[in-house]
């Protein structure tokens, strides 16, 4: 009898988690730094498996046009302007969508900039900068969208740390705001736990897109031979591993962080 009511308790949770779509019957998926070249390849992936995805960037006319490719390719995918370090446009844009749609599923927090220096030559400037658009930009999306999420008992956040965060030369504001990322995540996963949202970092190694093809050469090398699986990821596999934390299939998985590194991170 217990046994039976289980089953029966588990395929009532998952069939809530088929029906909280949006209006027009569709997932609805956020993704900050969506312009660039991994925010790209999450948002597709997103949209590939049914989601209406927004891609959200501080540059809305690149934003603009990467969703418009993507849609001509028959996905749903719309592009506009987010400044992640301006709550008050946080909370615009996120209410805006929610208003159209009646939900938001799922928020990647993604957007970011690298500002490497070895810790005696970091500047502040660049350290704050460093801080306000990963730390607090990823703050301001998540109460923003915290707040649709914990009215409807449903949402999927999942946040971009990074192999950094584990400590790595010239890394002292990157690496610093990865881990405040991954702290900050922990604790919205606990408090929101019981409201049906789950709470996820994803941090990836070197991949082969966006941040990475800007380290020199012999770093790269360098971070492969490291590697125990001897290359950088693709861009399509970080996009997957996303894609997961944003399923109903990761129902009962929060408050973690999926290394996506080919390994490096056992050596560390």
């Amino acid at each position: 009898m217990l046994l039976l009511r289980a089953r029966r308790w588990v395929a009532c949770l998952f069939w809530k988690e088929r029906v909280r779509m949006s209006k027009q019957g569709q997932a609805v998926a956020l993704v900050t730094g969506g312009a660039g070249a991994l925010g790209a390849v999450t948002g597709a992936t997103l949209a590939r498996r049914g989601d209406a995805v927004y891609l959200l960037d501080a540059d809305g006319a690149r934003a603009e046009a990467v969703a418009s490719k993507m849609a001509r390719q028959g996905l749903s995918v719309r592009g506009r302007a987010l400044d992640v370090t301006r709550a008050e446009d946080c909370n615009a844009v996120m209410a805006e969508i929610a208003a159209e749609h009646g939900a938001i599923d799922t928020l990647v927090n993604m957007a970011g900039v690298v500002r490497n220096a070895a810790f005696s030559r970091i500047t502040d400037e660049d350290f704050d900068l460093t801080f306000k658009t990963h730390v607090s930009g990823t703050m301001h999306c998540m109460r923003a969208v915290g707040a649709v999420m914990r009215d409807r008992q449903y949402g999927r956040i999942v946040n971009i740390s990074s192999i950094a965060s584990l400590g790595s030369v010239g890394g002292a504001a990157y690496g610093a705001a990865k881990g405040a990322i991954e702290a900050m995540s922990r604790t919205a996963a606990i408090e929101w736990a019981t409201r049906g949202i789950t709470v996820n970092c994803v941090a990836p190694g070197l991949i082969a897109a966006g941040m990475t093809l800007g380290v020199p050469k012999e770093f790269q090398d360098a971070g492969i031979a490291r590697t125990p699986m001897k290359r950088n990821g693709a861009a399509e596999e970080v996009a997957h591993a996303i894609a997961f934390f944003a399923s109903r299939e990761a129902s009962f998985i929060t408050g973690q962080t999926l290394f996506v590194c080919g390994g490096i991170s056992i050596g560390f």
